[in-house]
């Protein structure tokens, strides 16, 4: 006889291997954040239902623990408020979800009630989401674009005309100083004029 695993791994064929479907960011927050209420809502109770046991045990001087069921039910969120509270927490990212977490923690106290904390949790989820910075609209992106190259190109002239003089001077510089070296080697050079008077006039026979 065929078992179901055979079975399966012939409709799937020798060569696949089967991978069940990956988690999207979102969903794997859900189920954290669910699981961490769920986590401490049985704590609670626990918690709730030992200090009762005292209590009995102190007034009665008898211990009834015996007596009490080995799985006594907990606290459950009601449907609709739970599923309410998972499309809330489906709407945080991976990031947000430790903090939501620690907030969680340190707002649950020992002296809460087991029905107020799905509300905690609803508060810590509520209070992440509302400090998302908010995203700009299409047309803030562009304003603020426009603005930064107007910026930008103001810039970019304000150096250009800093820049200009400076370059101009240094001709007029460089103009200046070919004209005084060549007033040096004017003066430096012999002086080849002569006079008329100071030639000889040769001497007829």
């Amino acid at each position: 006889m065929m078992t179901l695993r055979n079975l399966w791994r012939r409709s799937m064929g020798s060569g696949e291997v089967y991978k069940p479907p990956e988690k999207d960011e979102h969903m794997v927050a859900c189920d954290t954040l669910m699981s961490e209420l769920d986590f401490h809502i049985r704590e609670l109770d626990n918690f709730r239902l030992e200090q009762q046991q005292e209590e009995r045990r102190l007034k009665t001087g008898v211990d009834y623990s015996w007596l009490i069921e080995s799985h006594p039910k907990t606290y459950e969120i009601p449907p609709m408020e739970r599923l309410e509270l998972e499309e809330l927490c489906y709407k945080v990212s991976g990031s947000e979800c430790s903090q939501i977490i620690s907030h969680f923690r340190d707002a649950v106290s020992q002296n809460a009630r087991v029905e107020d904390l799905p509300y905690i949790m609803r508060s810590c989820v509520r209070k992440v989401l509302d400090e998302r910075p908010l995203q700009e609209s299409l047309t803030e992106w562009v304003s603020r674009r426009t603005q930064s190259i107007a910026n930008f190109s103001m810039l970019k002239l304000k150096s250009s005309s800093k820049v200009m003089p400076s370059c101009e001077a240094e001709d007029i510089e460089m103009q200046h100083n070919e004209i005084q070296e060549r007033k040096s080697r004017a003066m430096s050079m012999p002086n080849f004029s002569v006079r008329r008077e100071d030639v000889p006039v040769p001497h007829t026979v």
